[in-house]
């Protein structure tokens, strides 16, 4: 059984750092958002593409409010959620099993 609890911990841990490196994205391009003349930049656009893998589903059902788009908040909060729910859940769960 330890071989199972291993791997579910392995499993948790990775989403963990998955979602912590997303959740960091977006936040560095948010910020990066309010700088003019950051759209020339090639960093911008892959920061961008990799916060729009989890904002772009987000954006076709929440549309921005005015000038304000709040999917950067909505994605964060929703990536928490699954930090602590899904691979916190890994987690334990490969801890019990060892």
């Amino acid at each position: 059984m330890f071989i199972l609890g291993n791997f579910f911990y392995a499993v948790g841990v990775v989403l963990r750092v998955a979602i912590n490196f997303e959740v960091t994205v977006i936040i560095i391009a948010a910020i990066l958002s309010w700088i003019p003349q950051i759209y020339q930049f090639r960093i911008y656009h892959i920061l961008r593409g990799l916060a729009d893998l989890v904002e772009k589903q987000i954006r076709k059902i929440v549309p921005p409010i005015g000038y304000i788009d709040i999917t950067p908040l909505i994605a964060i909060l929703l990536l928490i959620f699954l930090d602590r729910f899904l691979a916190q859940s890994l987690i334990d769960l490969g801890w019990r099993l060892r």
